[in-house]
């Protein structure tokens, strides 16, 4: 597959996950106001705005619907959901040709609902039904290209830039609820509280599925077990990382050995680490420090595979 190619697909992907993680964790905490004290959901804000922009450049500040609104439809944050559907639409049109015509068609059919005159206003009458159509619509997009697309390279670089871009934003939304807070925040954060749990397993569609396994009574460190360290749960770290060891053995053939050993040993490393965890060991050790682990293993996989599959040079082809 040639690297274009591969580039767009991965990153066509990647894109269209960060709008869906968006847009839920915003669609759940717009909810969650109803159940919180003003300075409770002040502060659940942060915790909200500072996993979908990392680093956080600045202290977050406004009213929770201009937060909102600026995380959604802004188009001068490069962060909005507006912004990664319109990424993930501009690498979709570049291999137009590779991608099935209903993913095309699904996913142009929501660019232009983003796009639309009247979405400002469809937003502000109903935001959280906004929110919530727009997952349902990039939910049925991820169906669509399962069930109309080839599952041959293509596909399983689709898959890495879905799995990559999950475990780092699940990796970063965790970091603000356990432990101290990432370096970058410097508003101060409480301990979270019961609300803020129930939250977090809602903005990873995880509630149902956790009261499943532990039923519905909350603690954080079954939580924590929960979306760290489940094999089947498609939304744990644990679960994200499998995956992206298995679509770089997939893909892994496409590029010389020498090329393509560093990705696989960084991914199979991370992997070990989530395969031998344990929670008890974490939350009575540096937990902080093993989830910004995550988000730093993910990007040098990231970079890996780009050197490996990606940015390569000719002399490097003709020598592999």
């Amino acid at each position: 597959m040639l690297s274009r190619v591969a580039d767009n697909l991965y990153w066509m992907a990647r894109y269209l996950e960060r709008a869906e993680h968006s847009a839920r964790v915003l669609a759940v905490k717009l909810e969650a106001m109803l159940e919180q004290t003003p300075e409770e959901a002040t502060e659940a804000w942060v915790r909200v705005v500072a996993s979908l922009m990392w680093p956080l450049a600045q202290p977050v500040a406004g009213a929770p619907d201009a937060l909102a609104y600026r995380q959604t439809l802004d188009r001068n944050q490069p962060s909005s959901v507006f912004n990664s559907i319109r990424l993930a639409r501009d690498n979709a049109r570049q291999v137009r040709e590779l991608i099935s015509t209903e993913m095309w068609a699904q996913l142009n059919t929501l660019y232009l609902r983003m796009h639309a005159v009247d979405a400002d206003d469809e937003w502000r009458a109903q935001p959280v039904q906004f929110l919530q159509e727009v997952v349902e619509e990039l939910l049925l997009f991820a169906g669509v290209t399962d069930s109309t697309m080839r599952h041959g390279e293509g596909w399983h670089f689709i898959q890495l830039g879905r799995y990559t871009e999950r475990a780092q934003a699940v990796s970063r939304l965790l970091d603000l609820y356990f432990g101290s807070q990432p370096v970058d925040v410097t508003q101060k954060l409480s301990s979270a509280r019961y609300f803020d749990w129930l939250s977090l397993l809602k903005q990873c569609t995880a509630f149902e599925a956790y009261c499943k396994v532990y039923t519905a009574h909350i603690e954080p460190a079954k939580v924590a077990e929960f979306l760290i360290f489940d094999p089947e749960f498609p939304h744990s770290i644990r679960f994200a990382t499998d995956r992206i060891q298995e679509e770089l053995s997939h893909v892994a053939p496409g590029a010389g050995g020498a090329r393509r050993v560093q990705a696989e040993r960084l991914a199979g490393r991370l992997k070990a680490q989530l395969d031998y965890g344990q929670v008890e060991e974490l939350l009575a050790g540096d937990i902080d420090g093993f989830l910004q682990g995550i988000q730093s293993s993910c990007k040098q996989i990231h970079q890996s595979m780009y050197d490996a599959f990606i940015g390569y040079g000719v002399d490097e082809l003709l020598t592999a």
